[in-house]
């Protein structure tokens, strides 16, 4: 379309010198031991300079130990799955924490990713729907700060000071490889496995800006100028076991502050899929779902049944919430999701959007419940997962090296 901009033929090109210069520093862990249920800590300590956290590499090298005749391949996000938690603390405060980031990340990348993402993400284990490449026994992963913290997905600003990412490995391997066992001899084989890290970096993008912008910087910095750093928590809470043969269910989830009232709330199930090497844990089971209701305060959504029916592929209804669930989180048209209506049976998600209500009288309180009803009995070994997306709010002193919650 033509416009004014077509007869500015005078105008000056702007060339964008705002950065020197880029470099890549890789920092180690304070004790280089990788083994289940261990803390590994890498921090960085520099308070001058300017680093794109949110650019952060985890890079994760190893090898798959086994012992029997059955094959053994990695699962989707193995990576994600070594680990029960992961911590970033920015000057010795805790910003966010993902608890099981196997699963919250796998739920993030059905809602969030595309195939090109999945293609990008390769290298960091995050293969849908193919599986990680082994190299006789050996894997290496580089895995984005991105795909563990959400703060680094909506915070995309340099940062400085003290910065600490702290990671737990999980307490065994189980749900992160997939074992098929042999059958010789009408016997079926018997086959374990684990994995040995044998190193784990962090690498860091460091920017230095140009020195207007610098100077810049650094007198907001020794006038302590607040630095407002909001992002959105992804929060997992588990049932470990739904009531087995009922067809109902009540979840009391939590009690929480106004200021982390959910926006979204993200409904899962498995059955007899944790800690176990013969199940893939990145699968999550419909268990003949017909209706799930979130009740806040006493507000329910969504606001008529869903009227699900697995049976008979009659699922659209939690489908559709499941394809909307993008535009509304990004506010934007386009729809970005990897589960088409066929796949979506086997990795079933049931997405409720709360991001619009009436917030004109805060109560200092929210409780947060759930209510699950099945056509059938609910399956034994059937626990329940459900993150609660939230907005998070702090404030970052940078001369007095202090970040507080902001209510």
């Amino acid at each position: 379309m033509l416009s004014v901009q077509a007869f500015d033929m005078f105008r000056t090109p702007k060339m964008d010198e705002s950065i020197e210069k880029v470099e890549w520093r890789t920092y180690y862990p304070f004790v280089k031991s990788f083994r289940n249920n261990d803390t590994i800590e890498i921090t960085i300590n520099q308070s001058d300079v300017f680093d794109a956290m949110y650019e952060g590499l985890l890079l994760i090298s190893g090898k798959i130990k086994k012992t029997g005749n059955g094959s053994v391949a990695f699962i989707n996000n193995a990576g994600a799955f070594m680990f029960s938690s992961i911590t970033y603390e920015m000057n010795a405060k805790e910003i966010e924490t993902v608890r099981k980031p196997g699963l919250v990340s796998t739920i993030r990348g059905y809602l969030c990713y595309t195939g090109e993402d999945s293609k990008h993400l390769a290298v960091a284990g995050w293969n849908y729907p193919n599986a990680p490449l082994i190299n006789y026994d050996y894997f290496n992963f580089l895995i984005p700060l991105k795909h563990l913290l959400n703060i680094f997905n909506d915070y995309r600003v340099v940062t400085c000071g003290k910065q600490t990412i702290r990671l737990t490995r999980s307490n065994n391997d189980n749900n992160c490889l997939l074992v098929t066992e042999k059958t010789t001899g009408g016997i079926i084989t018997s086959t374990t496995a684990s994995i040995d890290i044998e190193n784990i970096e962090l690498k860091i993008k460091r920017i230095y800006p140009s020195n207007d912008i610098r100077l810049k910087l650094l007198k907001a910095i020794r006038a302590d100028t607040p630095i407002i750093i909001p992002f959105r928590q992804w929060e997992l809470h588990m049932k470990p076991a739904l009531s087995e043969g009922s067809t109902k269910d009540v979840w009391p989830i939590k009690t929480t502050t106004a200021v982390e009232s959910p926006r979204y709330v993200i409904v899962g199930f498995q059955t007899d899929k944790h800690d176990n090497l013969n199940k893939d844990p990145t699968y999550f089971d419909n268990i003949n779902i017909t209706n799930i209701r979130l009740t806040l305060n006493g507000e329910g959504f969504p606001n008529e049944r869903m009227r699900l029916n697995f049976n008979k592929d009659d699922y659209a209804e939690a489908h559709y919430r499941y394809t909307e669930f993008f535009p509304s989180y990004m506010s934007c048209t386009q729809k970005r999701f990897l589960l088409d209506y066929g796949t979506f049976k086997d990795r079933a998600l049931f997405i409720i959007d709360c991001s619009r209500r009436d917030e004109s009288m805060k109560p200092s309180t929210i409780d947060v419940r759930l209510d699950i009803e099945a056509s059938e009995g609910f399956p034994a070994n059937t626990r329940a997962l459900c993150i609660i997306v939230h907005d998070s709010l702090l404030e970052h002193l940078p001369l007095s090296e202090i970040v507080k919650n902001l209510s």
